[in-house]
């Protein structure tokens, strides 16, 4: 996964799962380097629980830039 993958995965994951985070998607595609602080937040504020598909996502998204 490339940093161009990333910021879509992450735009992605931010859409579904956090609604009016603006402020986030706009730190996602100025600072790639904030996944773990954007990741904490939509753990902390989703509104569902995760599919297993977005788990695996989270999960490699982890393993390549945490």
């Amino acid at each position: 996964m490339d940093e161009k993958q990333l910021i879509k995965n992450m735009l992605y994951l931010l859409a579904k799962y956090l609604h009016d985070r603006n402020d986030l998607a706009d730190l996602i595609q100025q600072d790639s380097d904030s996944v773990k602080y954007i990741l904490s937040e939509i753990n902390k504020l989703k509104q569902t629980e995760y599919d297993d598909a977005d788990l695996a996502l989270i999960k490699e998204i982890s393993f390549y830039f945490l």
